[in-house]
């Protein structure tokens, strides 16, 4: 019997990209899996990338990719509360800014009782990034593919081994930029370029000032924005340079 990996699953850049390396591993059966967060704009953005991306990771893929699993957000909220692992989450979120998709993740896995990979990149941008290195050592994963690894605590106990501890971690070695090189290697790069990123897309491209569109200027992806979007960034990054500007007069 070949062994299932889970892997939370967004249609964006990096979920993706670890999505297509699992996929050439024989022998794996893969089963993505992806919240719907239906207060978030940019989810039928990301709906619609899965469904287009998909079948053409199945075409070249050699591992099983089995159908999507969709879980509403509100849904894991309600039925698998775990003061634990909100608790944890909320110290973090107001340490590093964590987002909240991290403690909804949690709570479907520790929920369910399994084991899922996370995209989390290697970015000095990464929040989630920033907290496991403060808090947690990693180890190396004994089964499945090479290369993923796992958060133990440094200390007795920390919130990012809570959050973080129902996960494996396959890109925390890799940057957006290292991922285009080997997809483009790969031949990937027509899949990858069907990924979605934007938070909150005004007239269905990119907004430019979301998180994940700042992440794209700010890593070597601009490329992936077009003309409107570059434009909106440059405005926003204007205004907080001018905002930052007023504040050090006043101090």
């Amino acid at each position: 019997m070949s062994e299932t990996i889970n892997i939370l699953w967004t249609g964006g850049w990096d979920s993706t990209f670890r999505l297509l390396e699992l996929s050439q591993v024989e022998g794996l059966s893969i089963r993505p899996i992806y919240i719907r967060d239906h207060g978030r704009p940019g989810m039928a953005h990301e709906l619609a990338a899965m469904c287009s991306i998909l079948p053409q990771v199945r075409d070249i893929a050699r591992a099983r990719v089995l159908d999507v699993e969709l879980y509403d957000r509100d849904a894991i909220c309600r039925d698998f509360p775990n003061k634990g692992v909100s608790d944890a989450y909320g110290r973090l979120k107001e340490e590093f800014g964590l987002g909240y998709q991290y403690e909804t993740f949690a709570l479907l896995c520790e929920g369910l009782g399994i084991r899922a990979e996370c995209a989390v990149e290697n970015s000095p941008r990464s929040k989630a990034k920033r907290a496991i290195d403060a808090q947690c050592l990693l180890v190396p994963c004994d089964d499945g593919p090479r290369g993923r690894f796992r958060v133990v605590s440094k200390g007795a106990s920390s919130d990012a081994a809570t959050v973080f501890g129902q996960f494996d971690f396959g890109m925390l070695g890799v940057s957006k930029v290292e991922a285009k090189r080997v997809a483009r290697e790969s031949g990937w790069m027509p899949i990858m370029r069907r990924t979605w990123f934007c938070h909150a897309p005004l007239n269905g491209k990119p907004c430019g000032t979301c998180n994940p569109c700042k992440d794209a200027m700010a890593e070597g992806m601009r490329w992936r924005m077009p003309l409107s979007s570059r434009l909106r960034y440059h405005a926003w990054h204007l205004r907080t340079a001018a905002a930052k500007l007023r504040q050090s007069r006043t101090d």
